[in-house]
């Protein structure tokens, strides 16, 4: 099995696309990209926007190349309706999404899950609810757990998460559970013993507005106890990353992880690169060049 990031936060967007390839099939779990709209009152600088088209081009390459799409949920930065990145990407492809009608809030519900499946009416051979489903691709399992809340608060909506096994290994992906801050968020861990786990980590850059200390304090504890699961990899990236202390705040967990000789990383250390993060410093890039990033012509990536 060979597990390939292709565009987190470390990388430099919003975004937790993955390429996971087994001997059976290559499947990409959330093919999308997107920036923060405004940070510190600021628009994305020029270096985020050419870093967005950049980890774009690289999320259409793979998913032209892959056999199973897969879409967590309806938020822009893990499903794109052709802003973007082009809707043809599901042209023949097995799709498995979160299943649009059933847990759900009424924003994704309403508004974004009807315009994505609308703009891929009649592209993938395929098109599933994967909610608490098993499918099989050849030597391949890839399982999905039940819907769980995106974070601490309903309202934002709910999540599947993802697990890919084959006979070499596994890799569980939580999708946005904000650092798990829910014993719900930890079942799918339990249940599937993963050896690896990509998790987004807690919206620590909103504590005290979308994050209460209590619920950071519970995300540090329950990542602490994922990691206890007898994990060989722990891949932190995507929320907590746009945090200028995200390393401060995940000292904890990566102690514990040092302490069982798991090994703590970020998508790019992963990948083996040096971490880009644009976003948490956009006060910095404009400092330093003070150029507005020109958004036109994103959707031009075939």
């Amino acid at each position: 099995m060979e597990v390939v990031p292709i565009a987190f936060e470390s990388l430099g967007v919003r975004s937790q696309a993955t390429l996971v390839e087994t001997r059976d099939v290559r499947i990409l779990v959330d093919p999308a990209v997107s920036l923060a709209p405004r940070r510190y009152g600021l628009p994305p600088h020029q270096l985020e926007v050419d870093r967005l088209k950049e980890l774009a081009s690289k999320v259409y390459h793979a998913a032209t190349e892959a056999d199973v799409l897969v879409v967590t949920h309806y938020h822009y930065d893990h499903h794109d309706p052709g802003f973007v990145i082009p809707t043809s990407i599901y042209a023949g492809k097995a799709v498995l999404i979160k299943d649009p009608r059933r847990d759900v809030n009424r924003s994704q519900r309403v508004f974004r899950a009807p315009k994505f499946l609308k703009a891929i009416e009649g592209l993938p051979r395929s098109l599933e609810s994967a909610d608490g489903r098993e499918f099989r691709f050849g030597g391949t399992t890839v399982k999905f757990s039940r819907a769980v809340p995106h974070g601490s608060d309903e309202r934002m909506g709910y999540v599947v998460q993802v697990l890919v096994k084959d006979g070499d290994g596994s890799v569980l992906i939580t999708s946005d559970v904000e650092g798990a801050p829910r014993e719900a968020h930890l079942e799918f861990t339990r249940e599937t013993k993963p050896n690896d786990v990509i998790v987004d980590g807690p919206l620590s850059y909103m504590l005290g507005h979308a994050l209460s200390e209590e619920d950071l304090h519970r995300s540090i504890k329950n990542m602490e106890a994922m990691v206890r699961e007898g994990l060989s990899r722990f891949v932190v990236d995507h929320h907590v990353l746009r945090d200028p202390m995200a390393e401060e705040r995940l000292a904890p967990v990566r102690d514990v992880a040092m302490d069982l000789g798991v090994k703590f990383l970020n998508a790019a250390q992963f990948l083996g690169v040096e971490p880009v993060i644009l976003e948490a410093k956009r006060r910095e890039l404009y400092s330093r060049d003070n150029r507005r990033g020109d958004l036109s012509g994103l959707s031009l990536l075939e």
